[in-house]
């Protein structure tokens, strides 16, 4: 059986058009970190887990010259998000209403986009998901202090990509601490963004989930990869009285394969 059940809903497709498309409006905004990162997939729920190309012993004797030893895996994590909508509202679509009220919705859509970014960035433990910023080499780079600061904090960050050969166009991502920096003027009047952005070819971005924290990350591709089975997808559990009961789905797992590619900054 399909595990989103939509079939079942009793509301018709048009209603799911209509769903999808304000969900896509909100997940195209917040997934920040999928801007970043390499995209692998979707390749389907039946997808558990991808080989790393590792392996270890596994400690076992019973043949005589014969070694044992297992394939690493890394397993996808499955995240769904349960929320509910009035009946009404959902059939007020097919009669042509434009001021339904999706507000579950996009709620449900805000928190599962958080909770992607903030396995990429911070990591999911026991999914085995290490997250950029703790994967990263380098010791944290402070922006913090004012102009000059962040001028300099961001030349020593450059200097280190340097320093190990990381080469591809660079991305700044910044909390909204560090991001709220940029608009600083300097003493010329001139926004401090103006002067980051002549320093990093692709831009800056503000990333709410860093918090206090950011990353200047290069794209010059493979370093980061995100590996999706059944990409976020909208399902439908039952509904009782004038309530329908709606989920998000979605599986997926990162890993970072080149962490040079990427500096904390704080």
């Amino acid at each position: 059986m399909n595990v989103l059940k939509r079939s079942l809903a009793p509301f018709p497709a048009e209603a799911w058009d209509f769903l999808d498309e304000e969900a896509k409006e909100v997940l195209e905004l917040k997934l920040k970190a999928r801007k970043i990162v390499g995209f692998k997939g979707p390749f389907g729920l039946d997808l558990s887990a991808i080989n790393t190309g590792r392996f270890a012993p596994m400690g076992v004797e019973d043949v005589e010259g014969v070694t044992y030893a297992s394939r690493e895996v890394l397993p996808l994590v499955e995240i769904k998000v349960p929320f509910k909508m009035k009946l009404t509202e959902i059939e007020a679509l097919a009669r042509g209403a434009e001021d339904v009220e999706t507000d579950p919705l996009l709620e449900a859509a805000k928190k599962l986009a958080k909770a992607e970014n903030k396995a990429v960035f911070f990591g999911l433990e026991k999914a085995g998901i290490t997250g950029i910023l703790e994967a990263s080499e380098y010791s944290e780079v402070s922006l913090s202090g004012g102009e000059k600061e962040m001028i300099t904090g961001l030349l020593k960050a450059l200097s280190l990509f340097e320093e190990n050969g990381v080469g591809g166009d660079k991305r700044l991502l910044l909390g909204p601490e560090l991001y709220s920096l940029l608009y600083e003027l300097d003493d010329k009047g001139y926004p401090l963004k103006r002067k980051v952005e002549e320093m990093v070819e692709n831009g800056a971005l503000l990333v709410p989930d860093l918090g206090n924290r950011g990353l200047l990350v290069s794209e010059r591709g493979g370093d980061f990869e995100l590996t999706v089975g059944q990409d976020i997808s909208l399902g439908y559990t039952g509904y009782e009285g004038d309530e329908v009961e709606l989920f998000f789905l979605e599986t997926f797992t990162f890993r970072v394969n080149g962490p040079e590619a990427a500096v904390v900054l704080k």
